[in-house]
């Protein structure tokens, strides 16, 4: 279900917290929009993807937190793909310079078929700055997509070995 609630009067810095709580009451995601509520004043919708049996506890920390006076529902058919996380062993590669990370990695699957891999961001500057050092000009984009479509395209290795330079 897709919760939706309109918030007019809390700062940036508790939305930003009421996000990460959310999603620490079991929020699939969430999503908060800047909007104009009445008289051109600021505000904000904020969406929760949540499953029905979490609806109460999601609902109270919105009345408590966030100050809502009530919140919508809205019974939408979203469809989750099944996604795990999985460690992979990554070898980066430039020129003569090698370095192996340790990355987790996210899947996006459907069934037995891997649809997606994503890299941590986090994860993808590490390797970046190491990058970095031999080729200033390549992007943390570069970096993330390369890793990324290796580990996807070879899903079961559990090492990889990229060539960035």
């Amino acid at each position: 279900m897709l919760i939706l609630a309109q918030i007019d009067d809390r700062s940036g810095e508790v939305l930003g917290r009421a996000l990460e709580e959310l999603m620490g009451l079991g929020a699939r995601n969430v999503q908060l929009l800047s909007s104009v509520t009445k008289k051109g004043r600021p505000g904000n919708v904020l969406l929760v993807d949540v499953e029905a049996d979490l609806e109460p506890d999601v609902g109270a920390f919105l009345a408590v937190e966030l100050g809502v006076w009530g919140y919508h529902v809205l019974h939408a058919g979203h469809r989750h793909f099944d996604t795990v996380m999985k460690e992979r062993s990554v070898t980066v590669v430039c020129g003569e310079r090698r370095k192996t990370f340790v990355m987790p990695c996210k899947f996006f699957c459907q069934g037995t078929r891997v649809l997606r891999v994503k890299a941590e961001r986090a994860d993808v500057e590490t390797l970046q700055r190491f990058v970095a050092e031999v080729d200033d000009g390549c992007s943390s984009e570069t970096v993330r997509s390369r890793v990324e479509d290796e580990v996807r395209r070879r899903p079961e290795a559990g090492e990889i070995e990229v060539r960035l330079w």
